[in-house]
C-alpha cells in the first residue's frame, strides 16, 4: 500500500520531494528502532527523554525538556511517569524555584543508555552502509540548513 505522503507531491517538485523522503526516512526509523529497542525495555519515545537528558549538564526543567525533545507537557509527563517507575530519572528540587521539579538521570540509567547508543550505532551500519560516506557530511549539513530554517 502507498504511504499517502508519497501521494501528496508531484515527483518534479524538488523541495517536497526532499521533505517527504525526510519524513519517510524518520519514520521508518523510528520504527526499526523501537523494534530493536523493545527487548531491553525501553521506546524510542523514552530513550530520545534519557538522550537529552544525559547531554543536558545539571537539571533540567519539564517544560525546558518538553521543547528540546519536541514533544508536548502533557505526552512528556507520561513519559517521565515511566521513566521513574523504571528507576531511571528522578526529579529533584530546583533551587531558585520551590514551585518548580528539576529533573535529572539516575545511576541505572547508564547501561541502559549505552545499550541505546549501541543499538542506534548498529542499525544506522545495517541500513546507512550503502551510503557513500563522502556525501553524509554534505547531507547532513543540508538537512541542518533545512531544519534551522523552520526554527
Amino acid at each position: 500500500m502507498a504511504d499517502c505522503t508519497a501521494m501528496a507531491y508531484a515527483p518534479d517538485d524538488p523541495e517536497l520531494e526532499f521533505i517527504r523522503e525526510c519524513v519517510l526516512l524518520g519514520r521508518r526509523w523510528r520504527a526499526k528502532l523501537d523494534e530493536r529497542l523493545k527487548p531491553s525495555g525501553i521506546t524510542l519515545a523514552r530513550s530520545t527523554v534519557l538522550y537529552w537528558l544525559e547531554h543536558i549538564p545539571g537539571i533540567i526543567t519539564q517544560r525546558e525538556l518538553a521543547d528540546l525533545v519536541g514533544i508536548e507537557g502533557p505526552t512528556l509527563v507520561r513519559q517521565l511517569h515511566a521513566l521513574e517507575a523504571q528507576g531511571l530519572i528522578e526529579r529533584v528540587p530546583i533551587p531558585h524555584d520551590r514551585r518548580a521539579k528539576g529533573i535529572r538521570l539516575t545511576e541505572r540509567a547508564a547501561p541502559l543508555l549505552e545499550a541505546v547508543r549501541e543499538t542506534n550505532r548498529a542499525t544506522a551500519e545495517e541500513f546507512l552502509s550503502r551510503l557513500d560516506k563522502r556525501r553524509l557530511a554534505s547531507a547532513t549539513k543540508l538537512l541542518s540548513d533545512a531544519r534551522a530554517g523552520m526554527e
